[in-house]
């Protein structure tokens, strides 16, 4: 158990090759720009709720707007600002989950979920199988379509 520590303590970022340390800083200018992208985004959310908060005066009813207000342009702000935020926050939460999984592409996403999840395991198990009579038929009829032998020109 010491020697792992001591080596992930002795291993150095200068010894990564360039390949390596220009990956995890795209990883990382991606992460860092959708965070800036939330933190926008909320404030956005926040001045236009402050924006359309009604403070009623000293005998003025707190529970009823005030009639110049739009509801469909308050209801389309609402909607837009809640994608914005939802939008900002998913992106933040995905690039951080690739830069710590030090995932760069779709293809590689998929190659650590499948990994990640005992998928090539399964995959040699179920190829160990024996394939039943049916099963064998439909592949070998699927076969002769895909290479273009048909029943009708035997």
């Amino acid at each position: 158990m010491a020697q792992t520590a001591s080596f992930a303590s002795t291993w150095k970022i200068s010894s990564a090759s360039d390949e390596y340390k220009l990956r995890r800083k795209r990883q990382m200018l991606l992460f860092m720009g959708s965070s800036l992208l939330t933190l926008v985004s909320t404030r956005i959310a926040y001045k236009s709720s402050v924006k359309r908060q009604f403070l009623p005066n000293l005998f003025q009813g707190n529970h009823q707007p005030p009639l110049s207000y739009s509801f469909v342009g308050d209801a389309a702000v609402a909607v837009g600002t809640g994608t914005m935020l939802c939008a900002s926050v998913t992106s933040m939460t995905l690039f951080g989950a690739c830069w710590i999984m030090d995932v760069s592409s779709f293809k590689e996403f998929s190659w650590r979920m499948k990994s990640f999840m005992g998928g090539y395991d399964k995959e040699r198990e179920l190829a160990k199988l024996p394939v039943d009579e049916e099963s064998r038929q439909i592949q070998e009829a699927l076969n002769d379509i895909l290479q273009g032998k048909y029943d009708d020109e035997e």
